[in-house]
């Protein structure tokens, strides 16, 4: 039938829903051109078009396009704009998006701050169910204030869900399903809405351990990201980020460079399939720094500059192919570093007297990773030679004392205390970088006993995650490493491991004797399996008969938190 019958019995034409167009039409319930910036329905009747939400457009004949209410052009206003009204329906609801708007997205995005915490996601739940439902699972996580987990793993043991999970359960699903219209089109509105929806469902993985999963929807995202030409191939292999003209898709493609940041950080140490995936470079050289975010966006790019060096030596060493052309490039890397290190202690001494403890942290932090990505440039075209790293143990010594003066700083600032073993405190996690990649790396990569074992013990202060980085799954790690590659061999020595955890190494402790090279694990690779994580593989690289060979080196079951040796010489 074409229409209902009322009571007189004639037939009663069909009112549609209008489910596309702009909101003015939307509410007139009248099919919409769709015009950009403002619809030609609405301009030939003379009304005002209200736009298409958090896509943009809207205005009228006598005047400009009009933004939709809270994103503004100025990515530096960080406040949160929440449109009036956001009225997620139940008490359950109300309760887990005012926890979102109130700890989560001021939290869990540590020293970066980003319009996508700050705005993009409260504008998306306002029009889009999917992003709203996601959110509030993630809400529901993060409220977890504390989980009972062993190395990063929750420790369940059959215990019935609470009324929390429940509730995170519910609304995953119902993203989910919210969801599902979006893909069945193409259209670039839908296709933002898919990506929010990922990378708050990637952080929401993330969070819970489930390591594997997170990884499966940023792959996702990044097909998405391809489909809409937010990335472009160069000739050199590398995915640029393109700069976009909307803020909503810039805040996107930096949630997704910053993952990305996190991942290869992650598996540097082992030769993988590698995305190059960079941010556009500045159309002129900075000349100084304007906010924290600018020093950190420095960073990024001279640490996706030195893992695609990595890989393209990598590659040539595979295909004996000559080199040296790379070594132009590490120099370009270097001078670059050195340069970034000047224009950022001068934004930082132009910050004196008024920064506040979270800055001055933050200032910290950024010091620790350029004292990394030093090391990482300097041994980049060596990426199979464990020797290497002891040429530069001034700058090890130089990163574990950053990071000692980071940890007095948070212990001075906070009530801090280190959490027992079982506890994952929940509250000081982040969903981007903060301490533990340096530590780790400080803990697997420096050869010197005293300052391995002082990057481990650090870690061994917090219990908290920072995006895929958990800082109890890295101090299993990282003690199984020490264990494997040192063995016996300072059994002879005096390693007094009893040293103040701030203090900095003595002359006499960097003097032992060197690790050989025959002890030492090549191509670390750590995997991290199942979601949760339920197991912890390590690999290393062996010569047999002048071939390296890949071999499983120890697995850590999550259950029984027992590693369990391979045969390893």
């Amino acid at each position: 039938m074409t229409g209902d019958i009322d009571r007189l019995g004639k037939a009663r034409p069909r009112r549609h829903t209008v489910k596309s167009g702009c909101r003015t039409c939307k509410s007139r319930k009248v099919k919409c051109d769709e015009g950009r910036p403002a619809c030609y329905r609405c301009v030939s009747s003379g009304r005002n078009c209200d736009g298409y939400g958090i896509w943009g457009g809207g205005g009228n004949v006598h005047g400009p396009q009009q933004r939709s209410q809270g994103l503004q052009d100025n990515p530096r206003d960080h406040s949160i704009h929440l449109p009036v009204s956001i009225i997620p329906s139940g008490a359950e609801e109300r309760l887990g998006f005012e926890w979102f708007k109130c700890r989560t997205a001021t939290k869990l995005p540590g020293s970066f701050i980003s319009g996508f915490w700050t705005t993009l996601v409260f504008q998306a739940s306002f029009s889009e169910p999917a992003i709203l439902h996601a959110i509030l699972a993630l809400s529901s996580i993060h409220r977890n204030s504390s989980t009972n987990v062993e190395n990063g793993v929750e420790k369940r043991n059959n215990i019935p869900l609470d009324e929390n999970e429940h509730f995170a359960l519910r609304s995953y699903v119902k993203a989910i399903s919210y969801l599902q219209p979006h893909f069945s089109t193409t259209n670039r509105a839908s296709l933002r809405v898919a990506l929010i929806t990922c990378v708050v469902f990637i952080y929401l993985e993330l969070l819970r351990g489930h390591f594997q999963t997170a990884q499966i929807h940023f792959h996702s995202g990044l097909r998405i990201l391809e489909e809409m030409e937010f990335l472009s191939r160069e000739t050199d292999g590398i995915l640029r980020l393109n700069p976009c003209r909307q803020s909503a898709d810039d805040w996107i493609l930096e949630a997704f460079s910053r993952l990305h940041l996190q991942i290869e950080l992650f598996k540097h140490s082992f030769q993988h399939p590698y995305i190059a995936l960079q941010l556009a470079e500045p159309r002129t050289p900075y000349l100084s720094f304007h906010s924290i975010n600018e020093v950190w966006q420095g960073i990024e790019r001279l640490l996706n500059k030195v893992f695609h060096l990595t890989h393209q030596r990598r590659r040539k060493l595979e295909l004996l192919q000559d080199s040296r052309e790379l070594i132009d490039q590490q120099e370009c890397v270097r001078v670059e570093l050195a340069r970034w290190l000047a224009i950022f202690e001068g934004f930082r001494k132009g910050r004196e007297g008024h920064a506040s403890t979270d800055e001055k942290k933050c200032y910290q932090l950024l010091s620790t990773y350029h004292t990394m990505t030093s090391i990482m440039a300097d041994t980049c075209l060596w990426p199979s030679d464990e020797l290497a790293y002891d040429l530069h143990t001034n700058k090890f010594v130089l990163l574990i004392d950053q990071l000692a003066t980071l940890w007095r700083t948070t212990s001075m600032s906070t009530s801090f205390r280190s959490p027992p073993t079982h506890i994952m405190d929940m509250p000081k996690s982040i969903i981007d970088m903060g301490w533990v990649p340096p530590l780790f790396y400080a803990a697997v990569r420096c050869r010197v006993h005293r300052v391995r074992t002082q990057a481990a013990r650090l870690l061994e202060c917090t219990s908290h995650r920072e995006g895929i980085w958990d800082s109890r799954i890295a101090l299993c790690i990282a003690r199984k490493v020490i264990e494997v590659e040192e063995r016996d061999f300072y059994e002879t020595f005096d390693t007094n491991d009893d040293f103040p955890l701030t203090g900095t190494p003595s002359l006499s402790e960097l003097l032992l004797p060197e690790l050989p090279g025959a002890y030492r694990i090549q191509e670390l690779e750590v995997i991290l399996s199942g979601s949760p994580m339920d197991k912890i593989l390590l690999f290393g690289k062996q010569k047999q008969n002048g071939t390296n060979i890949k071999k499983l080196i120890s697995q850590y079951d999550a259950y029984s938190q027992r590693w369990t040796d391979e045969l390893w010489e």
